[in-house]
């Protein structure tokens, strides 16, 4: 269900970067009366990326709206039940959403976040700590500038 759950948010964001109008990809994590199948409950990860999507939800895709509910409600009910580094990912998640942060503030949250994570990339995490602060540097200077 992980591999399922995330190839779909996968081709949701794929397809809404090109403007796609989304066509009903979350379905199949509905059940017979048209809910979304508790199974999906045992997926943190998933939950936490289905969340994510909705957010990018456009008038008229009630599905995203509906995932929206189900994952903000039992997110919070997660909380309580999971690692107190999960849980500081999933109420992070809630009350700021990646669609309305301000990314570089979000990315530097991310990297101390994905430190923890045992199956972190030290590579790519190095990279990116890299990347993070060749920028802050570019912007402390331009703003030296500026200031003169």
């Amino acid at each position: 269900m992980i591999s399922t759950l995330f190839q779909c948010i996968f081709d949701f964001f794929d397809n809404k970067e090109l403007r796609f109008p989304v066509v009903n990809v979350f379905e199949k994590f509905k059940d017979v009366d048209r809910k979304f199948k508790s199974s999906l409950i045992n997926d943190v990860q998933g939950m936490l990326n289905l969340h994510e999507a909705a957010h990018f939800a456009i008038h008229g895709e009630d599905i995203l709206d509906e995932a929206l509910a189900f994952t903000a409600t039992q997110l919070k009910s997660m909380a309580s039940r999971v690692s107190t580094h999960l849980a500081e990912e999933i109420n992070h998640t809630l009350k700021f959403p990646i669609r309305k942060t301000v990314p570089r503030y979000e990315a530097r949250l991310f990297m101390s976040t994905y430190t923890r994570d045992n199956s972190h990339n030290k590579t790519l995490l190095k990279f990116a700590k890299f990347d993070y602060n060749i920028l802050q540097v570019r912007h402390q200077k331009q703003l030296s500038d500026i200031l003169k």
